[in-house]
């Protein structure tokens, strides 16, 4: 030993520096080999010391963090901030999905339904206008100014629809833009026949009723059909929405389901622990989220009540009146076009028929409907009996060769003193009785969806708030617990 200490003296070297190494070796962990006899390689030490530092502080600190999370108090922190995380998982997923189902049906009451409304009045409008022209070129003389503007005013009507329809089309739905297209395609070609038959009637040209019968096959058997493709599958868009918009939240409501239930369990977990069976901030958070829970239950089941079964008992009378009023219109123009070229009426008979029963049913599914206009479905009633009537003796009339006769059931709209009521005139105020009917039956509609909108207002932002202030309300609950340790 006392040579070792001489040597070293020799070398410069203090006793106490030779044994130094040979210490810290024993004591700390050798991350790295070190090359200490080797001058030339101080470097490396020096920088491996350095590396070993670095990894050894995040892995010492982890194994405190973990040692920690063994113990009482980290367990009860570990709970704590897992539980906070699920809550606001489970508001945020309710309040978004809130939001979003708020936003779509407002999108459904300004936009999907308001297209669906604008394709019927085309639908109506085009039909409309048949009806019209074609009724007017059967009076005798010069068509009278009121039907001249009641056709203008009813393809000015139509050709608007279909501008509005083209501009509210979804963006890339090839179908609905290929049908406005074919529509306004197709109508001036029909607007300048109609012309034509007019032109060749003043001058008393018989080849004014080929024009005239040619223009209403052209509305009949393309444009019409293309107008009520557009409007049932509009109006299918606006049901299947509805009802989409109308199911209950399942997976946000299992989200805040799941919550109450880590709240129990951390509770009951507290108890067993702490021999304390109440917490008053982990209780304050549970009653929050049930009070979250019955909140939504409650706008859903309310959103479902007015989307399904409330929209449901709007949206189906008004389809029936819709397409009933349309064969009323086709039936008038076909009744019409029979007088004009002085054919038997037997040929309209059977669509005359379905219309009737088309028009009967849907008169009674709407008198169904809760606040239903009973008087305008009498006077549709009444309207349609009366135009049965009518409709057989213009047959008869026809049939006897009673010209005159059919000519004024047919185109005028006061009857003859003792006689029954025309076919235009009971014609007309069925019109006007289903019209009525169905701007009732839209509103009815629009109701159960504004309903159904209502139901879903705060509850975006109230479910939000709830879980915040339960996030808070744990962490206040378990704060005293934590003292307790400390």
């Amino acid at each position: 030993m006392a040579d070792t200490q001489v040597n070293a003296r020799d070398r410069g070297v203090s006793p106490g520096d030779v044994a130094a190494p040979a210490v810290r070796d024993s004591v700390q962990d050798s991350w790295l080999d070190h090359l200490d006899n080797d001058d030339s390689a101080q470097g490396t030490v020096t920088g491996s010391a350095w590396f070993a530092g670095l990894v050894e502080g995040p892995i010492r600190r982890t194994r405190l963090v973990f040692a920690f999370l063994t113990t009482t108090p980290g367990i009860m922190l570990a709970i704590t901030t897992l539980l906070s995380v699920a809550i606001f998982a489970a508001g945020y997923s309710m309040s978004q999905s809130s939001a979003q189902r708020q936003e779509s049906l407002d999108v459904l009451l300004s936009a999907t339904e308001p297209l669906s409304y604008t394709t019927h009045n085309l639908y109506s409008n085009l039909s409309q206008a048949d009806t019209v022209a074609t009724t007017g070129f059967v009076q005798p003389g010069v068509e009278t100014d009121d039907s001249v503007a009641a056709y203008h005013q009813a393809i000015d009507r139509a050709a608007v629809a279909a501008t509005r329809a083209a501009e509210g089309l979804p963006a890339g739905d090839r179908t609905l833009s290929e049908l406005v297209t074919t529509i306004q395609r197709e109508l001036p070609v029909y607007t300048g026949m109609v012309e034509s038959a007019r032109a060749q009637s003043r001058v008393g040209n018989p080849v004014g009723v080929t024009y005239m019968a040619n223009a209403s096959a052209l509305m009949r058997d393309r444009i019409l059909p293309a107008a009520a493709e557009l409007f049932s599958l509009t109006s299918d868009r606006v049901g299947d929405q509805q009802q989409s918009l109308s199911q209950p939240q399942w997976v946000p409501l299992s989200g805040l389901f799941a919550a109450v239930g880590f709240l129990t369990l951390a509770q009951w977990w507290l108890w067993r622990v702490t021999h304390r069976r109440l917490n008053k901030g982990f209780a304050t958070a549970t009653l929050l989220m049930i009070v979250a829970i019955v909140w939504v239950s409650a706008s859903n089941f309310a959103t479902w009540q007015a989307g399904t079964q409330g929209f449901e008992q709007a949206s189906q009378p008004w389809d029936r009146l819709t397409t009933a009023r349309i064969q009323a219109q086709q039936a008038r123009t076909s009744e019409t076009l029979a007088l004009v070229r002085r054919e038997s009426v037997d040929s309209t008979t059977e669509s005359f028929h379905q219309m009737d029963r088309a028009v009967t049913q849907a008169v009674d599914s709407y008198a169904q409907a809760p606040g239903a206009d009973q008087r305008a479905i009498a006077d549709a009633r009444r309207a349609l009996g009366e135009w049965r009537i009518a409709h057989e003796q213009l047959s008869a009339a026809l049939m006897s060769g009673e010209y005159e006769y059919a000519l004024h059931l047919s185109s005028d709209h006061i009857p003859i003193a003792g006689q029954p009521a025309t076919a235009t005139g009971a014609y007309n105020r069925l019109d006007n009785a289903l019209t009525t009917l169905s701007s009732d039956a839209r509103a009815s509609m629009r109701a159960f969806i504004g309903s159904g909108l209502a139901a879903t207002n705060l509850v975006s932002t109230a479910v939000m708030i709830l879980a915040l202030i339960s996030i808070a309300a744990i962490w206040v609950g378990i704060r005293p617990r934590l003292q307790e340790y400390l």
